[in-house]
């Protein structure tokens, strides 16, 4: 009785082996969110169940993971990882920076990579617990439902506001931008129109309070009659600190990206080497800090979006699957700026993006592309700076700001 039940199961799953082939090797699906596809999208009752899945999978060879292919390339990319990332990612995160450089490992491996190479990081996460991303969950049937913003001004003292978007259903981070002072034209025009360009409208915005996403709202409002489900309302607002998506976004990229830059900027006023005063040097600081910022996150969100969450998938997979963001073409998305033009016709009022300080060679772009060229003959990435400071080795970061401080001072 239970070979034929086997049997049974086996012979209704050879008819998917290429369906289920692809879902485990090539989107490093589990079983059980196998399970969930073919019977939501194929229609199967009977014989799919996690138990029937696993045994088929093992009696095909079919694996998330080809171990035998992790040679040398795939290790030194694992030490490469932990290395430079510093002590906050877990194996989740670092799992997911790997594969979104291409290496298909499973995460027990770079979980022993990490206590063989920084046993010493290991023991620093188990120790820092508390910094891990509320689970609270949002419930939504689709992508392109809600499409979640928001502001952190961690390093708001020292010119620097990072906004992103992230996608309710998947969890996935689909744009973000790094600004001296929060702007509604930078954040329309770098995330918001981003967005529905590339992947299509979105039934509903959801923001805080905050003024700088006023002419997001308004295109919003203006294309409400474009979207997959136009019965929802085009936006909604609410108190920030409700844990909201995008807010849960920030406790990650806060702890790998904001905290060791904003510790090495205030050791550097607390020992006097920075007059945050001077305007020359709050702008100096303020743009050091957002390349380095911009360097992270960049880094960050490939492996934010590529890493599993626990009991939901992984998010570029289910981003993926799942898209059903309506289809817009660029002329409904006008630049920033004729949008901003045609908001404040209709009553509303805006301020332009503005610097944090002032450039003293503010409209000399020869001498500013020159700045920049002496810079990089000292300092050639800012990849290295940033991963030094995330590491604890502040001393290049000082140093490297310094340098282009008193370059620009040189220059003016």
């Amino acid at each position: 009785s239970v070979w034929l039940e086997s049997h049974s199961a086996m012979s209704v799953l050879n008819d998917y082996e290429t369906i289920i082939r692809r879902l485990v090797e090539e989107l490093g699906y589990t079983c059980s969110e196998v399970k969930h596809v073919l019977e939501t999208q194929y229609g199967i009752e009977r014989g799919a169940s996690t138990s029937s899945i696993y045994q088929f999978c093992a009696a095909r060879d079919i694996h998330r993971y080809d171990y035998s292919r992790l040679g040398r390339e795939g290790v030194n990319a694992i030490v490469a990882a932990v290395t430079r990332s510093g002590p906050v990612c877990g194996r989740k995160v670092m799992t997911g920076m790997l594969r979104a450089a291409g290496f298909r490992l499973g995460e027990r491996s770079v979980r022993q990579a990490q206590i063989l190479m920084k046993p010493v990081y290991t023991q620093m996460r188990r120790e820092g617990t508390a910094s891990q991303m509320n689970p609270h969950v949002y419930p939504t049937e689709y992508v392109g439902q809600q499409l979640y913003m928001d502001q952190n001004e961690k390093l708001n003292d020292f010119g620097v506001t990072e906004v992103l978007a992230s996608d309710s259903f998947s969890g996935k981070i689909l744009g973000f931008s790094v600004m001296p002072i929060k702007n509604n034209l930078t954040i329309y025009d770098e995330i918001y129109r981003d967005i529905c360009l590339k992947h299509g409208l979105f039934d509903q915005l959801s923001v805080d309070y905050s003024k700088e996403f006023y002419l997001c709202l308004y295109q919003q409002d203006n294309l409400q009659a474009h979207r997959t489900n136009i019965n929802r309302p085009p936006y909604i607002q609410s108190e920030s600190r409700q844990n909201q998506e995008a807010e849960r976004k920030w406790v990650e990229i806060n702890a790998r990206v904001n905290d060791p830059i904003k510790h090495a900027l205030c050791s550097m006023t607390s020992d006097g080497l920075l007059d945050i005063d001077d305007l020359c040097t709050k702008f100096c600081v303020s743009s050091f800090a957002r390349r380095c910022c911009t360097t992270g996150i960049d880094n960050l969100i490939p492996a934010l979006n590529a890493h599993t969450i626990s009991r939901q998938g992984i998010p570029d997979v289910l981003f993926a699957n799942h898209l059903k963001a309506a289809r817009i073409t660029e002329d409904l998305l006008p630049p920033a700026n004729v949008l901003a033009a045609d908001y404040i016709r209709h009553g509303g009022s805006l301020t332009h993006p503005e610097v944090f300080g002032n450039d003293p060679l503010d409209g000399q772009l020869d001498l500013q592309q020159q700045r920049e060229d002496i810079f990089s003959t000292h300092y050639p990435s800012f990849e290295n700076i940033f991963y030094s400071a995330v590491n604890g080795h502040y001393k290049v970061f000082k140093d490297a700001l310094l340098t282009y401080i008193d370059i620009t001072q040189r220059m003016s």
